[in-house]
């Protein structure tokens, strides 16, 4: 799914909230599966706030600089925080704050290369799924 959604908003700038929901309801019907069958109801606790977080931080980050981050953005930190919470506030830490530098790298490039002011058409969502990746493969 978060392929699917890199594409579309790489392609479009748009995340289609059809499938960012279905992210967030899919890890959590999964991550609750897993914490009932495990008896590890603190990972899904830590999941839950962790999407809290990583959504209110976004979402504040979008009132604050309206230009800068989209509503897909601010809704796609909610699956991501779910993901990257339920494995450990370390990797949601720096899940988070990877996909910031990631896109800022991007951002760069595409200003070098481009020879533009702005950076205005990078999609935030690829760095941030991309970050997620990253932190839940090379964290643990």
């Amino acid at each position: 799914m978060g392929v699917q959604l890199a594409r579309i908003d790489f392609a479009e700038h748009l995340l289609p909230n059809p499938l960012v929901i279905a992210l967030l309801a899919g890890g959590f019907l999964s991550l609750t599966a897993a914490a009932l069958f495990n008896k590890q109801a603190d990972n899904l606790l830590r999941a839950l706030i962790g999407a809290v977080i990583l959504f209110l931080g976004y979402l504040i980050l979008a009132l604050i600089s309206p230009g800068a981050l989209g509503m897909g953005d601010v809704k796609l930190a909610a699956p991501v925080g779910l993901y990257l919470g339920y494995l450990g506030w370390s990797q949601l830490l720096y899940g988070g704050l990877l996909g910031f530098i990631l896109n800022g790298v991007v951002s760069v490039a595409v200003v070098l290369v481009k020879r533009r002011n702005r950076a205005s058409e990078v999609a935030h969502g690829p760095a941030m799924i991309a970050a997620t990746v990253a932190a839940a493969v090379l964290l643990r």
